[in-house]
């Protein structure tokens, strides 16, 4: 009796795990990851050769020009590829934004995803296997092959005069008229 427990309560655990727990594991990681990435940007942990510059035109009358860099937070998604803020100043009427690309929240995204239809059997587009209908057989098979009907077998098997179209008159117009003007309101 307690074996029976025992596994039960192991296999409820790991219905839940597979249900929730992994994308709190996953979620944990991109908080590890994001606080240490953040602190080696903050103690200037990186090469000023991988930023990358994007310009935003600024539409402020009155905007100020800044003449160094400021430290900043956030990040932006553009075609797939995540990058992390790291410096920004305006001049000129523009904001310039130095970025990072942010690979190993990408990595983890991508981990996520493969993890999670992996778990549920999905096969993504361009691979081959799982055990979905990509290997499913679309010829006829016996039970099928009963069920269609050629026209030409049709024909022989009912009576010509089954075969007019009773139901469907022809149409004399295809315009309805209105008997006459809707009521006014008021």
């Amino acid at each position: 009796m307690l074996l029976k427990k025992t596994a039960a309560i192991l296999f409820l655990a790991l219905f839940l795990f597979n249900l929730i727990g992994y994308k709190c594991w996953f979620y944990y990681l991109q908080q590890k990851e994001k606080v240490s990435f953040e602190a080696s940007l903050d103690k200037d942990n990186y090469d000023e050769k991988d930023l990358i510059v994007f310009k935003v035109p600024l539409s402020n009358p009155y905007q100020i020009d800044q003449s160094r860099f400021e430290r900043v937070d956030g990040e932006i998604n553009i075609r797939g590829v995540i990058y992390k803020y790291v410096k920004r100043k305006v001049e000129n009427g523009q904001l310039i934004l130095l970025c990072l690309p942010y690979y190993k929240k990408m990595k983890l995204a991508k981990a996520l995803t493969e993890f999670s239809n992996h778990g549920n059997d999905l096969v993504p587009p361009g691979k081959k296997g799982g055990s979905g209908d990509a290997g499913k057989n679309n010829s006829p098979n016996e039970y099928e092959a009963n069920t269609r009907w050629d026209d030409q077998d049709l024909s022989r098997q009912l009576p010509a005069r089954q075969h007019k179209n009773f139901l469907l008159s022809p149409l004399s117009s295809c315009f309805i008229e209105f008997p006459g003007k809707p009521p006014e309101l008021g």
